[in-house]
C-alpha cells in the first residue's frame, strides 16, 4: 500500500511539473497574433494597394512593459532634407532613391538613431520605445505588422519580417523602422506626418509572403549598409517592394520567376 502511495505521488509530481514546463514553453512561444486568415486576392486587400477600407487582422500593442513615447513619424535626421522630394508615382520614388540611400548612409554615421531594424525603403518612421520596467526587456515585432499613415495620403507600411529589439532597464531608445509600401500610389514617408499602429495582417497572400521570408537574409540589421553600402541589400529591397506590390497594387498573383527569386534569396 505505501509502495503504491509512493507511485501515485510520483506520477502526480510528474504530471505537474509537465504541466509548468508545457504552459511555460507556451508563453514563450508568439502565439499571441496566430488568427484566422483571409483569402483577399490580390489587389482587394482592405486599406492595401488603391483599396477602400480598414486594414484587417489583430490589433498590435506593444508588450507589457514597453510603451510608446509621443508620435510614430516618418524618420527625420538628415533623411528628412528629402522628405519633401515629388514621390507621387513608382517612378517618383525610384528617382529619389539614391539620395535617401546617401542621407541614411549619413544617419547611421552619425548614430542618429539608437535601432536601425527591418527593410524595405519607401516606409523609414522615428519610434521612441520606453521599457519602465527594473528589467532589460527583449522582445519581437512580428512580421505581418502594418503601421498606418494617420491622415492616409502618405503609404501605409508593412513589416516582411520580424524584428528583435532590447532596451535596457528604465530606459528610452529610437527606433529606425525600415518597411515595404503597402500602397504603390501614395507618398513615401515623410518626418511631417503621423502614424499608428495598426494590425498584424490577416492576409493570406501576405502571410505566404512572409512565409517565404522567414528565414531569407532581408533585414538591413543583417547587412553592413554603413560601410560597404552594400549593393546586395538594396537589391533584394528593390525586388522585394516590386513583388509586395504586385499582391497589393495590381490584380495578379506572384509569376514563377518572382517565386523563384524568393527561393533564391541567400539564408539567415
Amino acid at each position: 500500500m505505501k509502495k503504491r502511495s509512493i507511485l501515485t505521488s510520483l506520477v502526480l509530481l510528474c504530471s505537474i511539473c509537465f504541466f509548468q514546463i508545457s504552459c511555460s514553453k507556451d508563453s514563450d512561444d508568439d502565439t499571441s497574433y496566430n488568427q484566422e486568415l483571409k483569402d483577399y486576392t490580390p489587389g482587394e486587400i482592405p486599406g492595401l494597394g488603391d483599396k477602400e477600407g480598414e486594414l484587417t487582422g489583430i490589433k498590435y500593442t506593444l508588450p507589457e512593459g514597453i510603451s510608446q513615447e509621443g508620435e510614430i513619424t516618418g524618420f527625420s535626421g538628415y533623411y528628412g532634407n528629402f522628405s519633401k522630394v515629388n514621390t507621387e508615382t513608382q517612378q517618383g520614388f525610384k528617382a529619389s532613391i539614391s539620395k535617401k540611400r546617401a542621407a541614411l548612409k549619413v544617419d547611421l554615421a552619425n548614430n542618429t538613431a539608437d535601432f536601425t531594424r527591418g527593410s524595405g525603403e519607401y516606409v523609414r518612421l522615428a519610434l521612441n520605445l520606453k521599457n519602465s520596467t527594473s528589467s532589460e526587456k527583449r522582445f519581437e515585432i512580428p512580421a505581418g505588422l502594418v503601421i498606418k499613415s494617420r491622415s492616409g495620403h502618405y503609404q501605409n507600411g508593412v513589416l516582411l519580417k520580424k524584428v528583435t529589439i532590447t532596451i535596457p532597464a528604465n530606459s528610452t531608445k529610437l527606433l529606425d523602422l525600415h518597411m515595404y509600401c503597402g500602397n504603390a500610389s501614395k507618398s513615401s514617408s515623410s518626418s511631417s506626418e503621423q502614424y499608428d499602429f495598426a494590425v498584424v495582417t490577416n492576409s493570406r497572400i501576405i502571410h505566404d509572403l512572409i512565409n517565404k521570408l522567414k528565414n531569407k537574409k532581408i533585414n538591413i540589421e543583417q547587412y553592413n549598409v554603413q560601410e560597404d553600402y552594400s549593393s546586395d541589400y538594396w537589391d533584394i529591397v528593390d525586388e522585394l517592394q516590386d513583388i509586395l506590390w504586385t499582391l497589393t497594387d495590381s490584380f495578379q498573383g506572384l509569376s514563377e520567376s518572382e517565386l523563384k527569386y524568393l527561393e533564391e534569396l541567400p539564408n539567415d
